[in-house]
Protein backbone atom coordinates (compact mmCIF):
# COMPACT_ATOMS: atom_id res chain seq x y z
CA UNK A 1 0.00 0.00 0.00
CA UNK A 2 1.35 3.48 -0.87
CA UNK A 3 2.77 5.64 1.92
CA UNK A 4 0.05 7.64 3.74
CA UNK A 5 -2.62 6.01 1.58
CA UNK A 6 -5.66 7.23 3.56
CA UNK A 7 -4.84 10.99 3.53
CA UNK A 8 -3.79 10.71 -0.12
CA UNK A 9 -7.07 8.95 -0.97
CA UNK A 10 -9.05 11.66 0.85
CA UNK A 11 -7.14 14.30 -1.11
CA UNK A 12 -7.89 12.44 -4.35
CA UNK A 13 -11.63 12.35 -3.59
CA UNK A 14 -11.58 16.04 -2.66
CA UNK A 15 -9.83 16.78 -5.94
CA UNK A 16 -12.42 14.79 -7.90
CA UNK A 17 -15.22 16.65 -6.09
CA UNK A 18 -13.68 19.98 -7.02
CA UNK A 19 -13.25 18.85 -10.63
CA UNK A 20 -16.89 17.81 -10.75
CA UNK A 21 -17.95 21.14 -9.24
CA UNK A 22 -15.87 22.91 -11.88
CA UNK A 23 -17.69 20.98 -14.61
CA UNK A 24 -21.09 21.78 -13.14
CA UNK A 25 -20.28 25.48 -12.72
CA UNK A 26 -19.03 25.70 -16.30
CA UNK A 27 -22.30 24.15 -17.49
CA UNK A 28 -24.38 26.60 -15.46
CA UNK A 29 -22.35 29.52 -16.79
CA UNK A 30 -23.87 28.80 -20.22
CA UNK A 31 -20.61 29.91 -21.83
CA UNK A 32 -19.37 26.46 -22.76
CA UNK A 33 -17.89 23.53 -20.90
CA UNK A 34 -14.24 22.49 -20.61
CA UNK A 35 -12.79 20.52 -23.57
CA UNK A 36 -12.77 17.22 -21.64
CA UNK A 37 -16.46 17.66 -20.70
CA UNK A 38 -17.63 18.96 -24.07
CA UNK A 39 -18.23 15.47 -25.49
CA UNK A 40 -20.34 14.11 -22.57
CA UNK A 41 -22.30 17.38 -22.46
CA UNK A 42 -23.05 17.40 -26.20
CA UNK A 43 -23.94 13.70 -26.24
CA UNK A 44 -26.29 14.17 -23.25
CA UNK A 45 -28.56 16.09 -25.63
CA UNK A 46 -28.24 13.48 -28.35
CA UNK A 47 -28.87 10.34 -26.27
CA UNK A 48 -30.91 11.81 -23.40
CA UNK A 49 -28.47 10.41 -20.84
CA UNK A 50 -26.89 12.13 -17.84
CA UNK A 51 -23.56 13.89 -18.23
CA UNK A 52 -22.10 11.78 -15.43
CA UNK A 53 -23.10 8.51 -17.09
CA UNK A 54 -21.62 9.59 -20.41
CA UNK A 55 -18.48 10.73 -18.60
CA UNK A 56 -18.07 7.19 -17.23
CA UNK A 57 -18.57 5.72 -20.72
CA UNK A 58 -15.95 8.09 -22.10
CA UNK A 59 -13.52 7.03 -19.39
CA UNK A 60 -14.07 3.38 -20.29
CA UNK A 61 -13.39 4.13 -23.97
CA UNK A 62 -10.23 6.04 -23.06
CA UNK A 63 -8.97 3.14 -20.92
CA UNK A 64 -9.59 0.72 -23.81
CA UNK A 65 -7.65 3.04 -26.13
CA UNK A 66 -4.78 3.05 -23.63
CA UNK A 67 -4.77 -0.77 -23.67
CA UNK A 68 -4.64 -0.80 -27.48
CA UNK A 69 -1.86 1.78 -27.59
CA UNK A 70 0.33 0.29 -24.86
CA UNK A 71 -0.33 -3.42 -25.33
CA UNK A 72 1.78 -5.36 -22.81
CA UNK A 73 3.02 -2.07 -21.35
CA UNK A 74 -0.46 -1.38 -19.99
CA UNK A 75 -0.08 -1.93 -16.24
CA UNK A 76 -2.67 -3.24 -13.79
CA UNK A 77 -2.77 -0.04 -11.71
CA UNK A 78 -4.03 1.84 -14.76
CA UNK A 79 -7.33 -0.01 -14.26
CA UNK A 80 -7.78 2.19 -11.18
CA UNK A 81 -8.78 4.92 -13.64
CA UNK A 82 -12.11 3.09 -13.99
CA UNK A 83 -13.36 3.43 -10.37
CA UNK A 84 -11.99 6.97 -10.34
CA UNK A 85 -14.00 7.72 -13.50
CA UNK A 86 -17.13 6.19 -11.96
CA UNK A 87 -16.75 8.30 -8.82
CA UNK A 88 -16.18 11.39 -10.97
CA UNK A 89 -19.32 10.68 -13.01
CA UNK A 90 -21.42 10.13 -9.89
CA UNK A 91 -20.15 13.38 -8.39
CA UNK A 92 -21.07 15.30 -11.56
CA UNK A 93 -24.61 13.90 -11.60
CA UNK A 94 -25.05 14.52 -7.87
CA UNK A 95 -23.92 18.13 -8.13
CA UNK A 96 -26.05 18.68 -11.24
CA UNK A 97 -29.06 17.45 -9.27
CA UNK A 98 -28.22 19.65 -6.27
CA UNK A 99 -27.86 22.74 -8.48
CA UNK A 100 -30.68 22.02 -10.92
CA UNK A 101 -32.50 25.21 -9.91
CA UNK A 102 -29.48 27.42 -10.62
CA UNK A 103 -30.03 29.76 -13.56
CA UNK A 104 -27.52 32.47 -14.47
CA UNK A 105 -28.75 34.88 -17.11
CA UNK A 106 -26.64 38.04 -16.81
CA UNK A 107 -23.49 37.80 -18.96
CA UNK A 108 -21.22 39.33 -16.32
CA UNK A 109 -22.33 36.70 -13.80
CA UNK A 110 -21.94 33.99 -16.42
CA UNK A 111 -18.38 35.13 -17.08
CA UNK A 112 -17.62 35.25 -13.34
CA UNK A 113 -19.02 31.73 -12.93
CA UNK A 114 -16.89 30.52 -15.82
CA UNK A 115 -13.74 32.05 -14.33
CA UNK A 116 -14.57 30.69 -10.87
CA UNK A 117 -15.06 27.23 -12.40
CA UNK A 118 -11.55 27.50 -13.86
CA UNK A 119 -10.13 28.24 -10.41
CA UNK A 120 -12.06 25.37 -8.80
CA UNK A 121 -11.01 23.00 -11.58
CA UNK A 122 -7.35 24.01 -11.25
CA UNK A 123 -7.47 23.45 -7.48
CA UNK A 124 -8.97 20.01 -8.06
CA UNK A 125 -6.21 19.17 -10.54
CA UNK A 126 -3.59 20.27 -8.01
CA UNK A 127 -5.09 18.06 -5.29
CA UNK A 128 -5.13 15.04 -7.63
CA UNK A 129 -1.51 15.70 -8.60
CA UNK A 130 -0.53 16.02 -4.93
CA UNK A 131 -2.38 12.80 -4.02
CA UNK A 132 -0.24 11.04 -6.68
CA UNK A 133 -2.37 7.88 -6.70
CA UNK A 134 -4.11 7.75 -10.08
CA UNK A 135 -5.18 10.22 -12.75
CA UNK A 136 -8.35 10.50 -14.79
CA UNK A 137 -8.54 8.51 -18.01
CA UNK A 138 -8.12 11.61 -20.19
CA UNK A 139 -4.67 12.32 -18.80
CA UNK A 140 -3.97 8.57 -18.88
CA UNK A 141 -4.77 8.47 -22.60
CA UNK A 142 -2.59 11.49 -23.36
CA UNK A 143 0.24 9.89 -21.38
CA UNK A 144 -0.22 6.65 -23.36
CA UNK A 145 -0.06 8.52 -26.68
CA UNK A 146 3.04 10.33 -25.47
CA UNK A 147 4.66 7.05 -24.45
CA UNK A 148 3.66 5.19 -27.62
CA UNK A 149 4.67 7.81 -30.17
CA UNK A 150 7.28 9.81 -28.25
CA UNK A 151 5.27 13.03 -28.41
CA UNK A 152 5.50 15.66 -25.69
CA UNK A 153 2.67 15.24 -23.14
CA UNK A 154 1.71 18.91 -23.36
CA UNK A 155 1.31 18.64 -27.12
CA UNK A 156 -0.75 15.45 -26.72
CA UNK A 157 -3.07 17.24 -24.31
CA UNK A 158 -3.44 20.26 -26.60
CA UNK A 159 -4.24 18.17 -29.68
CA UNK A 160 -6.43 15.85 -27.59
CA UNK A 161 -8.50 18.76 -26.28
CA UNK A 162 -8.91 20.11 -29.82
CA UNK A 163 -10.05 16.65 -30.97
CA UNK A 164 -12.61 16.34 -28.16
CA UNK A 165 -14.08 19.78 -28.87
CA UNK A 166 -14.21 18.97 -32.59
CA UNK A 167 -16.07 15.71 -31.88
CA UNK A 168 -18.56 17.57 -29.67
CA UNK A 169 -19.18 20.25 -32.31
CA UNK A 170 -19.51 17.86 -35.26
CA UNK A 171 -21.74 15.40 -33.37
CA UNK A 172 -24.04 18.17 -32.18
CA UNK A 173 -24.28 19.72 -35.63
CA UNK A 174 -25.09 16.39 -37.27
CA UNK A 175 -27.60 15.23 -34.63
CA UNK A 176 -29.10 18.50 -33.40
CA UNK A 177 -28.36 21.00 -36.13
CA UNK A 178 -26.65 23.33 -33.65
CA UNK A 179 -23.58 23.54 -31.42
CA UNK A 180 -24.12 22.95 -27.69
CA UNK A 181 -21.66 23.36 -24.84
CA UNK A 182 -18.88 24.91 -26.90
CA UNK A 183 -18.50 28.67 -26.61
CA UNK A 184 -16.00 31.25 -25.43
CA UNK A 185 -15.95 29.60 -22.01
CA UNK A 186 -14.47 26.47 -23.59
CA UNK A 187 -11.52 28.47 -24.90
CA UNK A 188 -11.14 30.35 -21.60
CA UNK A 189 -11.06 27.07 -19.67
CA UNK A 190 -8.59 25.45 -22.06
CA UNK A 191 -6.18 28.40 -21.76
CA UNK A 192 -6.66 29.36 -18.12
CA UNK A 193 -6.79 26.15 -16.08
CA UNK A 194 -3.28 24.99 -16.98
CA UNK A 195 -1.88 28.44 -16.20
CA UNK A 196 -3.56 28.50 -12.80
CA UNK A 197 -2.30 24.99 -12.01
CA UNK A 198 1.30 26.02 -12.76
CA UNK A 199 1.00 29.00 -10.43
CA UNK A 200 -0.94 27.18 -7.72
CA UNK A 201 1.13 24.00 -7.37
CA UNK A 202 4.19 25.70 -5.83
CA UNK A 203 1.94 27.31 -3.20
CA UNK A 204 0.78 23.84 -2.15
CA UNK A 205 4.31 22.60 -1.49
CA UNK A 206 3.37 22.13 2.17
CA UNK A 207 1.31 19.08 1.11
CA UNK A 208 3.86 16.29 1.12
CA UNK A 209 3.48 12.52 1.61
CA UNK A 210 6.86 11.02 2.39
CA UNK A 211 7.91 7.91 4.25
CA UNK A 212 8.93 8.42 7.87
Amino acid sequence: MPVHFIPRFILLILGLALLALGVVLSIHSNLGTSPISSVPYAFSFIFNMSIGTLTVFMHILMIVLQMLLLGKRFQWHQWLQLPVGIIFGLLIDSLMWLTQGLSIQHYALQLFTCLFSCFITALGVCFIIKASLVFLAGEGLYAAISQRFGIDFGSCKTYGDITLVSIAVIAALLALGEVVGVREGTIITALLVGTIVKRMLPKLSFIQFTAK
